[in-house]
């Protein structure tokens, strides 16, 4: 056994040749690091120790820099003896602070046990193997001589990590082939957690084991390790015995192949040694740290078990129903050579309920190998049973106190037994109601799930009373009380759907039945209840027109007609696609029956509301159902319009003095006011005057009046509801007249029109002084509006006025007219994007004071463009058209009041990205009218 004594003060006077070398590499980074001058701890000149007492210092200053001449080698050598020099007291206490703090203990390494990888959680290795337990954890006492065994204290002056720990080896029980090589891993755990590297190891091979050792671990050192290394190197001494050293650093151990899954990697801390056996028998290799403070722990025994087989396991069969099946494996040893007499075979058959093994009517047995090599069972198949049985195997090493082995299961495989024979399934499927007299379908599937044909195959079907078949398969045989198909050989893995419509009045039991040769025979029973429609359901709306937007509710009325209660009765309504839910946005609705069934006879009374998004006729179709099948149905349709929008309205207004004296001025200020709901557009205002007035100045904006015409025009582009535009104009009186008149017109383009006057005096008087003043200078009037334009041109000049009393003006609505029939058409989607709705509003305006009639509009059609629907506003039926050689033709418009308007809405779409135009023109019995064109990019 050996001993080691407990750390105490250092007995002997040479210093390690390791801490010289410390002193001298911390000489040497003084010297690089540039500094000219640095301090040292003074060398003891009495020898008593290594260094004086603290402040006792020694300067080193060095060679070149301040003009001495001492080399550092001198300095070195005279400390190297310092160092060898036998001290007399021990070292003093008071050295210098240390330049950096204490490093702090590393986490604590994973349980042995627990790691799978064989790396604690930091990364470090930690070999798989027992855990260290007992006294080791705490440190285990020491051999202690003299007066430290009475020391109670001496627990503490044990080392606290490092050098005690426990060794690890992995794997412990194994079991190898004859003449493998089996790798055994070992280390040793300090009390720190991780594995100790450059740790002595010895492996040592017990006297009664097989085998020898092969090959053990080096980690091949650098020069410098070489040098300073105080460990022996790895040795094997003889085949039972060997020398190891734990690694310093990560190592792969190959066996020579391109497969890199049976590599071993080995971390830091880690060493390994390799042994072979060419006989039978057990190896028990010990692994021993004699290092290792912790004795307990210090050693390790791993077995391996060398074991010579060899086993070949049975081939797939494939059998006939019914033929029991033979399994033999093959086990011998000796390299294939003697049979493995005493071995078992064990044999398991998965699907119990295919097959069992003879002699022992289980699904496992088990076989010895006999003097031939051979361990037979025989699978026998249960009576009308077919398919694919799995069988498992299993090779098992009997134990023996002759070899001192356990029993051992060494091989594992499979093999599978298939029995062929022709089968026949059917299945066979109708709806669970049928209403009484109406056709439904019945089918069956056919089936031969067996591997091999099935033959002289033939399916009936026998029908009840009261259901009669409407058509079957061309194939079948309709007889007066059943179906007959004559199917002959169905092919193995093949399926056949057969098909048959009946009608039944009462409920009826269907049994389909299939038989073939060797006594195959399926059979499948379907069964239909039959009721008698007795659900109706009528729908009725509140009135048979509407307004797009307005909802629209109907009354329904779902009436039970038949003698027998309806349950689980659901109304459902689904709009077309301009019909929609106002709550819900939805097109279907479902309503349920809350009370209970409905009883015979009785009614269920609801109603559902819909809102119509566009015009034409609008439909909502309504199915009841219930229990048993029973459905009714019932549609409900209404006219449906678009709203009439509300009429514009234009007001005016003219303001100004009673009276007023020749050579006067005076100021008529006039408003023109928006009083409808919709906005005005292109108003065209305008202000006549008698002769006797002299216009002075006017709003900006005003038209410059012609020679010989006594009127101011302006152009209000648009007038909000509730807006009002103010315009004034200021005149001299230039003659007396008793009923001087002031008239402002005003009309749209949407064709509303308002007129108004004022009624003056301009009486004899004595004329104030003429003033000069520019025609340019505006007074403090109303918002400067756009130029006005004056539509149609300029007209004839009126004739001269007269001065011996007032003129008759021209009416207002002759002005801005352009006697025709009009036509203006806007895009309402731009851009849009391919196959998505293009949507344009057309205007046809009989722009004149005549009625006229027999009005064609027409427009181009592009390629690629498709109309989807043309609808007139004031009739969903106005919208109809023809197309003709890329032409769309409206219906004509028989008559038009003067300034009357009709609107259509227009909705296309194109099939491909482009740019295109719509040119519209109109006629009319008048002649030519107006055109308009709009264009529109299509988008991808």
């Amino acid at each position: 056994m050996t001993t080691r004594t407990a750390r105490s003060a250092p007995q002997h006077p040479n210093l390690p040749i390791g801490e010289v070398l410390v002193v001298v590499l911390l000489l040497l980074m003084a010297v690089a690091s540039g500094c000219t001058r640095l301090r040292l701890p003074a060398i003891d000149p009495t020898g008593s120790c290594l260094f004086a007492p603290l402040p006792t210092t020694t300067s080193l200053a060095l060679p070149g820099l301040n003009g001495e001449n001492c080399l550092c080698l001198n300095c070195v050598r005279k400390l190297g003896s310092c160092l060898h020099s036998k001290p007399k007291f021990p070292f003093p206490s008071q050295f210098p602070s240390p330049a950096f703090p204490e490093p702090i203990d590393p986490p604590a390494c994973a349980t042995p046990e627990s790691s799978t990888s064989g790396l604690s959680s930091d990364g470090e290795a930690c070999v798989p193997s027992a855990p260290c337990v007992g006294s080791c954890q705490d440190g285990p006492p020491a051999v202690l001589y003299g007066s430290e065994i009475d020391d109670p204290s001496h627990c503490n002056k044990l080392p606290d990590r490092g050098e005690r720990g426990c060794i690890l080896l992995s794997p412990q029980k194994i079991v190898a082939p004859v003449g493998g090589e089996v790798l055994l891993l070992s280390g040793i755990c300090g009390t720190d957690g991780y594995l100790q590297m450059d740790q002595t190891l010895e492996w040592m091979l017990t006297p009664d084991s097989v085998g020898t050792f092969i090959q053990v671990g080096d980690d091949a050192p650098g020069v410098l390790q070489t040098l300073v290394g105080k460990k022996q190197r790895p040795e094997k001494h003889d085949p039972s015995y060997a020398h190891g050293l734990t690694s310093t650093k990560r190592m792969l151990v190959t066996r020579g192949n391109n497969d890199p899954s049976d590599d071993v990697q080995l971390e830091k801390g880690q060493t390994w040694i390799s042994i072979s056996s060419p006989s039978e028998g057990t190896s028990r290799v010990t692994v021993l740290a004699p290092e290792s403070e912790c004795w307990d722990q210090r050693k390790a025994t791993a077995t391996i078990y060398w074991v010579d087989a060899r086993w070949q396991f049975p081939g797939p069969q494939i059998l006939a129903a019914g033929t029991n099946a033979q399994l033999t494996t093959r086990v011998t040893r000796a390299e294939g050579t003697l049979p493995a007499r005493k071995w078992k075979v064990r044999y398991t058959v998965n699907e119990a309920d295919l097959a069992v093994f003879q002699g022992t009517n289980s699904s496992v047995v088990e076989v010895e190998v006999n003097d031939d090599g051979d361990a037979t069972a025989v699978l026998v198949p249960l009576p009308g049973k077919s398919g694919t049985a799995t069988v498992n195997i299993e090779v098992i090493r009997p134990g023996g106190d002759s070899d001192n082995m356990p029993t051992m299961t060494l091989g594992r495989g499979q093999s599978f037994v298939t029995w062929s024979s022709p089968q026949l399934a059917i299945k066979a499927g109708a709806p669970q109601v049928a209403s009484f007299g109406v056709p439904y379908q019945v089918a069956a599937t056919l089936q031969n799930p067996g591997d091999q044909p099935a033959t002289t195959v033939r399916v009936s079907v026998e029908l009840p009373p009261g259901t009669k078949v409407v058509s079957a398969d061309s194939f079948a045989q309709v007889l007066p009380n059943g179906v007959v198909w004559e199917i002959g050989t169905l092919p193995a893995k093949t399926e056949l759907d057969l098909f048959m419509s009946v009608a039944s009045q009462a409920p009826s039991q269907m049994t389909f039945q299939a038989r073939g040769d060797g006594g195959l025979f399926s059979e499948d029973t379907v069964r239909i209840d039959v009721y008698q429609p007795s659900l109706s359901v009528t729908a009725r709306p509140e009135r048979e027109r509407y307004e797009a937007g307005q909802e629209i509710t109907f009354a329904i009325e779902v009436k039970n007609t038949g003698d027998r209660p309806l349950s689980s009765v659901q109304l459902k309504a689904n709009g077309d696609s301009a019909m929609i839910h106002p709550d819900k946005r939805t097109r279907e609705l479902i309503n349920t029956l809350e009370d209970g069934p409905l009883q015979p006879g009785d009614t269920w009374p609801t109603t559902i509301t819909f809102v119509p998004t566009e015009s034409g006729r609008r439909c909502v179709a309504f199915e009841a159902t219930a229990d048993g099948g029973q459905r009714g149905l019932s549609e409900s349709c209404v006219t449906v319009i678009n709203p009439v929008p509300p009429p514009p309205a234009l007001t005016s207004s003219v303001e100004a003095r009673d009276r007023v004296v020749v050579g006067g001025e005076i100021l008529a200020r006039s408003y023109v006011n928006n009083t409808g709901q919709t906005p005005l557009r292109d108003i065209l205002v305008t202000m006549i005057y008698d002769p006797q007035l002299q216009l002075l100045q006017a709003t900006e904006g005003a038209a410059e009046p012609r020679p010989g015409q006594n009127l101011i025009q302006w152009n209000v582009p648009n007038l909000a509801p509730g807006q009002r535009a103010t315009l004034e104009a200021n005149f001299r009186a230039m003659a007396t007249n008793a009923q001087s008149t002031v008239r402002l017109s005003a009309s749209s383009r949407d064709g509303v029109s308002t007129q108004s006057d004022h009624v003056f005096a301009i009486v004899a008087g004595v004329a104030p002084p003429v003033r000069e003043q520019p025609r340019d200078l505006s007074p403090p009037l109303p918002p400067a509006i756009p130029p006005p334009s004056i539509p149609g041109g300029p007209g004839d000049l009126p004739p001269p006025a007269s001065d011996l009393g007032p003129i008759s003006p021209p009416s207002p609505s002759d002005f801005g007219k352009s006697d025709r029939v009009k036509v203006e058409i806007f895009g309402r989607d731009n851009p849009v994007r391919v196959g998505e709705p293009i949507r344009y509003t057309l205007t046809v305006t009989n722009d004149s004071n005549q009625a006229d009639g027999e009005v064609s509009i027409r427009f181009n059609l592009p390629p690629g463009l498709s109309v989807e629907r043309i609808s007139q506003r004031l009739s969903p039926t106005g919208g109809q058209y023809t197309m003709r050689a890329g032409e769309v033709i409206l219906a004509d418009i028989r008559s038009m009041r003067p300034n009357e308007k009709v609107e259509y809405d227009i909705v296309m779409s194109s099939n491909q990205p482009q740019t295109f135009e719509i040119d519209v023109e109109s006629a009319s019995r008048r002649g030519a009218g107006g055109t308009d064109s709009v264009q529109t990019v299509v988008i991808p």
